[in-house]
């Protein structure tokens, strides 16, 4: 009987965070994506240097509704990874975000995938944001509900009442709001609710919050006995050129930082109805500035807070800070004095807190991890920082 090879959804953070042993387990009993080429290749992509020794590589991560066709592109992420810095940026394109699909016109990005599989919603991507990438991970639903099922399902908490059928994709959506025990079909329906007033916004924050629940699944100690069901949900899952090496660099890095210090953000769009379709049109500045801002980390987001009784002290500060070509997001007072500077650290990146301090001339660096922050460093002005005068 042959095997059914199913593609994959951005879950792959899941994977790479937390399951990447599952993956090892798989590519070292042979059954490595690309049709199983035996032990030996497992081990010499174990021996190989991930992402080829590059100091930085990109990835295209694809959630697939392989229920129409190839597939809509249910969920885009590019990803940036710096291997050797430990360092990880996301962003999410919303589904409907209107492009040009080469040799096909204007249409919502994830029709991209439905109309030329991989290789058209990649180049579909790569033109809306100026890039190439190196890798890509594809997954799609029937996949999650394998993966969810194979944990022996999911608790979370549902926000709200969700309530939604499609009879063209045979959909039902039908969960009541508190804290639940989904099985597959059910986290599906929870992930892939959208009919609310955030639309596609909401439904990413729901993705976030259920690749950390699942995260946690995979590590418990009860899913060790699960590890070989697991291992061949994977191979039976994920379509991915990821060497193993590769994943368990990138497992490195998330069990350094930790996930919630992955620096991650959605693609800003204005909703529009455009031929009795709801789209997000996109401004060319404003994906620039995404990319360049979120993906390629340039310059540092900073929240500065007065923690001492000295007025005006964070926002002399602040104007320092925008001077040098920092991005200040928010001037304010601290909940309560400090004697010491506080610099905290939001993306597990000290080298950013490293030159905030430089630039302050002091101040103690504490990790504070918040990948939903918009900010890389927040900044708690202390009584120390008063006296010097800076």
């Amino acid at each position: 009987m042959t095997r059914r090879r199913l593609s994959i959804q951005w879950w792959w953070l899941i994977w790479v965070g937390a399951g990447a042993c599952v993956f090892l387990c798989g590519a070292l009993l042979g059954a490595v994506s690309g049709g199983g080429s035996g032990q030996s290749h497992g081990f010499l992509q174990l021996l190989a240097p991930a992402f080829g020794g590059r100091d930085r590589v990109t990835i295209l991560a694809l959630g697939v509704d392989s229920s129409q066709g190839r597939g809509l592109a249910d969920t885009i992420i590019a990803l940036v990874v710096w291997p050797k810095a430990g360092e990880i940026a996301a962003l999410s394109i919303p589904r409907d975000s209107r492009v040009v699909v080469p040799g096909v016109g204007t249409e919502r990005i994830n029709a991209s995938h439905a109309y030329g599989g991989l290789p058209l919603a990649m180049e579909t991507v790569e033109m809306l944001l100026g890039f190439p990438f190196d890798y890509y991970v594809e997954v799609n639903v029937p996949g999650l509900v394998d993966l969810v099922d194979a944990i022996g399902g999911i608790d979370i908490e549902v926000e709200k009442r969700m309530h939604y059928r499609d009879r063209s994709q045979d959909l039902l959506i039908d969960l009541q709001p508190g804290r639940q025990h989904l099985g597959g079909e059910q986290a599906v329906g929870y992930v892939r609710f959208r009919h609310d007033a955030m639309g596609d916004l909401g439904r990413i924050e729901r993705q976030r919050k259920f690749i950390r629940v699942v995260a946690n699944e995979l590590l418990s100690p009860q899913n060790v006995s699960r590890l070989p069901k697991l291992a061949d949900t994977f191979v039976e899952t994920v379509d991915t050129n990821l060497t193993v090496r590769d994943i368990l660099s990138l497992k490195r890095i998330v069990d350094q930082v930790g996930p919630d210090a992955i620096r991650m953000a959605t693609l800003p769009g204005h909703p529009r109805m455009i031929a009795g379709q709801s789209v997000l049109a996109l401004d060319s500045q404003e994906v620039q500035q995404a990319v360049d801002r979120v993906l390629w980390g340039q310059g540092i987001r900073v929240v500065v807070l007065n923690g001492t009784g000295i007025s005006g002290l964070a926002a002399q500060t602040a104007q320092s800070l925008e001077e040098h070509g920092y991005e200040v997001l928010e001037v304010g007072n601290a909940e309560r004095n400090t004697a010491t500077t506080l610099i905290l650290d939001h993306r597990g990146q000290t080298r950013r807190a490293e030159r905030v301090s430089s630039l302050l001339g002091g101040g103690v660096i504490s990790a504070a991890p918040d990948g939903s922050n918009p900010a890389d460093v927040t900044i708690i002005l202390g009584e120390d920082f008063g006296r010097a005068g800076r």
